[in-house]
């Protein structure tokens, strides 16, 4: 048995996208030039606003230049280029695991041989005996049938999406021609890398799973009915449906956000620097002004320590303490309370100086 309906739709997209790419290249070429020639414009402005002298304009129009000519290059060979990487993640899963002729239909042929070979399992059986076992063997075979058709799906789908990427994302590289609109190609890259990776893996566990399943068809072969080895294939059906799906979308979600964060690199460890060095300066304008209230309140003790020990010496040759801002006469002379520096003699309170 062997069918090649799944491996059709798979050259069907793969001889569109062809036309696909075709079909865009003109207009991503028309959007790339319009967003240089807007990049330059808006550059050129600042240079004069910035009075940039001529080396340092020449210097950022040649790394200008530079960049142009990268991505122009980029969008004219992008869809051999993006193909070939690809290609290479699918090879390289196929290589690893062993199985180089994978396809959808022989995926989904292998699921129809192993439920054939369950339902012949229980084929000689008597009608009366053999009730039981049609039933469990029955229910087994459309558990494998589903499940491998659903894991052929899951590598049409990869396969189809690779296409399409190939085919439909040149446009995306369009959008490189200027700063504010290149997180378009970069988000599209990182598209073409987590396609890529999730080739590799559904490559990968379909190797060994399809392996795996051929030894199934052992385990029923054996002699005597016993619904254990039904059970067991619809069990290990199920459980390699569960990779086939969650697996690669994992892998493919987390190159993703690897790729994303590589390329966000240039900017988060700026910004953390620059709030690294602005929290420095405040711990720094802290420190400062903590040093400038700690010597203010030394010049102000000094100042009154000195003050004092003057005011002893006049009292002692005059008789009467002569104390800052209270005069022989006017509103504020008499007798005033003022603390002194100079404890009680239990330690408890300050002495008052009258």
């Amino acid at each position: 048995m062997n069918s090649t309906i799944l491996n059709d739709i798979v050259r069907d997209y793969e001889s569109v996208s062809a036309a696909w790419a075709s079909s865009l290249l003109p207009i991503a070429q028309a959007v790339f030039w319009t967003l240089v020639s807007i990049e330059l414009v808006w550059s050129a402005i600042w240079w004069v606003v910035d009075r940039e002298d001529g080396l340092g304009v020449v210097a950022a129009l040649l790394r200008k230049v530079l960049a142009v000519g990268f991505f122009y290059a980029f969008l004219l060979n992008g869809g051999s280029w993006i193909r070939a990487i690809i290609r290479g993640f699918s090879q390289a899963g196929a290589a690893a695991s062993g199985v180089a002729d994978l396809s959808p239909s022989g995926v989904f042929d292998q699921g129809l041989a192993l439920a054939n070979k369950i339902l012949n399992a229980v084929e000689g059986l008597g009608i009366l005996e053999g009730v039981f076992p049609s039933l469990v063997a029955a229910l087994t075979a459309l558990v494998v049938v589903v499940s491998f058709a659903i894991i052929a799906a899951q590598l049409l789908v990869a396969l189809v999406e690779g296409f399409i990427v190939v085919g439909a994302g040149i446009l995306f590289v369009g959008f490189s021609g200027a700063r504010w609109t290149k997180f378009f190609t970069e988000r599209y890259l990182s598209y073409v890398a987590s396609v890529g990776v999730k080739l590799f893996v559904l490559y990968l566990i379909m190797g060994v799973g399809m392996g795996i399943a051929a030894r199934w068809v052992a385990v029923l072969g054996r002699g005597g009915f016993s619904p254990i080895p039904f059970f067991y294939v619809m069990g290990g059906s199920l459980v390699f449906l569960f990779l086939t799906w969650h697996i690669p979308s994992v892998a493919a979600a987390m190159m993703a956000g690897a790729v994303y964060l590589s390329l966000a690199d240039v900017y988060y460890p700026a910004m953390l620097a620059g709030r690294a060095g602005t929290a420095g300066l405040a711990t720094a304008g802290a420190l400062v002004s903590l040093g400038r209230w700690s010597h203010d309140r030394l010049r102000e003790w000094s100042s009154l320590h000195t003050g004092r020990g003057g005011d002893g010496g006049s009292g002692e040759a005059g008789g009467s303490p002569v104390r800052p801002g209270v005069g022989p006469a006017g509103p504020r002379a008499g007798p005033r309370v003022e603390p002194s520096l100079d404890r009680a003699t239990d330690g408890s309170r300050w002495k008052p100086n009258c």
